[in-house]
C-alpha cells in the first residue's frame, strides 16, 4: 500500500452537549403533559444546570417539594430532569417523573445514534477502500457500544414496569403516538437507503462531467492552435483513453436510470405513508377499511420477511364512518405482530367480509402461536413473550381501545405452534349499507 498519498481523517461520533442532541421541540410537549398531570413546573436543565425548557407555575419555593432524574449521554450525565410539587395535591409524582425521564432518556438515546449514524454515513461515501476497512471496523466498536447501552436501557425499563402501570390511562396516549413516531424513523430508514445511493452516484457523475470538461478544453485548445489533423487526432485519441471516457459513457446512463429508480422508490414510500396516516383528513371520515388495510401492508413492507406468502381475500365493503388513521393503527399493531411470529415461511392471510350489519376483518399467521396460559393475558397492558426490548406489550392493547371507540370488537384464537388469528368486527352506520364499494 502506498503510504504517501494523502490521508482523510473523519471525526464521527464526538462529544455532544445535550442541547444538540435533544430540542426544546421535543422537550415541550412531554413538559405541558407533565404540568398537566399535577406538578407545579417541571424542566429539563443541561450539563451547566441552565434550563433547556421550563413550563408550570412560580410557586414560592419553600410550598414544592423537587425530585431530580439525571439524563446520560453515553453512560454519562449530561443533564437532569427536575420536577416541582406539592405533596399535599400530587402524589403520584415520584412514578411520573421516572416515566418522563425514562421518554426522554430514550429521545436522547435515539437521536445521538441517528446523528453518529448519519455522520459516519457521510464519511463513509467519501473515504477511499482502505479507509472503508478502517471505517468498517470502527463500526463493529460503535454496535458493539450502543448494544451494551440497549441493554442497560432495557434493564431500566423492566425494573420501572411495575411504577408504569401506576400511569395507564396516559400511557394508552403515549403508546399511540409513539407507534406513529417508531413507524416514521422506519420509514426514514427506507428513504436513506435509496438517498445514500442517490447520492453516491451523484458524486459520481460530478467526477465524469469534469473528465469530460478536461476533454472538451483540451480539444478546443488543440483546435485554436490549429494543431495538424493527425496530430490532433493521435493527441485526442491518448487522452481519451487516458480519462476511460468510453466507460464513462456506459456508466453513465446506469447511474442515472438508478438515480431515478432511488427517486422514484421515495416519492413511492412518502406517497404510502402519507395515504396511511391520513394527513390531509381530520376526526371521522367515510373509509374503505380494505384500502386501509393494503395501506398498512404497504408501509409495513420492509418488515415483511422475505419470502413470505400473502394472501388477500377482501370482499367489497361498505364505506364506514370513523377515524381512518386511528383504526389504520389498529391492523398495523395486529398485522406486525402477526409478521414478527414467524422470521421464514411466513404464510399471511387477509380476509373481510360484510355480514350481519358489520364488516368483518380476519388477519391469521402460521406463526409460533399463543400459550393457553397466556391467551387470555393478551390485551393485558405490558403484557409480553418477548424478549426484554422487543416490545413494549401494549401494541394490542391499544388495538382494542381503538376498535372498542368505534363500537366494535376484537377477539383472538390461537394455538401454541400452530398460529393466530386475529378477529375484528366493525359495525355498519344507518348510512353505510347504503353505499356499497363497487
Amino acid at each position: 500500500m502506498n503510504t504517501s498519498k494523502p490521508q482523510v481523517t473523519f471525526v464521527v461520533g464526538e462529544d455532544r452537549r445535550l442541547c444538540e442532541i435533544i430540542s426544546r421541540t421535543e422537550i415541550e410537549p412531554l413538559l405541558r403533559s407533565l404540568v398537566k398531570a399535577g406538578p407545579a413546573w417541571a424542566a429539563v436543565l443541561d450539563e451547566e444546570r441552565l434550563p433547556l425548557c421550563r413550563l408550570g407555575d412560580d410557586r414560592p419555593f419553600e410550598q414544592l417539594v423537587e425530585i431530580h432524574h439525571k439524563l446520560l449521554v453515553e453512560g454519562e450525565p449530561q443533564g437532569m430532569l427536575v420536577i416541582a410539587f406539592d405533596p399535599a395535591t400530587c402524589g403520584a409524582a415520584e412514578p411520573l417523573a421516572l416515566l418522563a425521564r425514562d421518554a426522554l432518556q430514550l429521545t436522547v438515546t435515539n437521536n445521538l445514534k441517528r446523528m453518529l449514524t448519519t455522520e459516519m454515513h457521510t464519511s463513509v461515501v467519501q473515504e477511499s477502500y482502505d479507509q472503508l476497512v478502517e471505517t468498517n471496523r470502527c463500526l463493529e466498536e460503535s454496535e458493539k457500544r450502543y448494544r451494551e447501552l440497549a441493554l442497560q436501557l432495557e434493564q431500566k425499563v423492566e425494573e420501572r414496569t411495575a411504577e408504569l402501570q401506576k400511569a395507564y390511562s396516559r400511557m394508552l396516549q403515549q403508546e399511540k403516538l409513539a407507534a406513529v413516531g417508531s413507524l416514521a424513523a422506519g420509514m426514514a430508514h427506507e428513504i436513506n437507503n435509496p438517498n445514500g445511493f442517490v447520492r453516491s452516484n451523484l458524486t459520481t457523475l460530478r467526477k465524469y462531467v469534469d473528465r469530460m470538461k478536461e476533454m472538451l478544453n483540451h480539444y478546443q485548445l488543440m483546435i485554436t492552435a490549429n494543431t495538424p489533423l493527425q496530430q490532433l487526432h493521435e493527441e485526442t485519441e491518448q487522452l481519451r483513453r487516458t480519462l476511460k471516457l468510453d466507460v464513462i459513457f456506459l456508466d453513465t446512463a446506469a447511474l442515472l436510470e438508478q438515480s431515478i429508480e432511488g427517486t422514484d422508490r421515495i416519492a413511492r414510500i412518502v406517497a404510502d405513508l402519507k395515504a396511511f396516516s391520513h394527513v390531509d383528513e381530520r376526526g371521522d371520515s367515510d373509509a374503505d377499511l380494505n384500502m386501509e388495510l393494503k395501506r398498512v401492508l404497504a408501509v409495513l413492507e420492509s418488515q415483511i420477511p422475505p419470502e413470505t406468502v400473502i394472501v388477500q381475500e377482501l370482499q367489497p365493503l361498505s364505506l364506514v364512518g370513523c377515524n381512518p388513521g386511528l383504526l389504520s393503527q389498529a391492523f398495523l399493531n395486529v398485522i406486525q405482530n402477526a409478521i414478527q411470529s414467524r422470521s421464514e415461511g411466513l404464510h399471511l392471510k387477509l380476509s373481510s367480509e360484510c355480514k350481519d350489519n358489520e364488516i368483518v376483518i380476519r388477519i391469521a399467521d402460521n406463526g409460533c402461536g399463543i400459550a393457553a396460559a397466556n391467551i387470555t393475558r393478551v390485551f393485558e397492558p405490558f403484557f409480553t413473550t418477548r424478549e426484554v426490548g422487543c416490545g413494549t406489550g401494549m401494541g394490542l392493547t391499544v388495538a382494542r381501545e381503538i376498535v372498542r371507540g368505534i363500537g366494535g370488537s376484537i377477539e383472538i384464537d390461537s394455538l401454541e405452534g400452530s398460529g393466530t388469528t386475529v378477529t375484528i368486527r366493525v359495525p355498519l352506520g344507518k348510512n353505510n349499507d347504503m353505499r356499497q364499494k363497487r
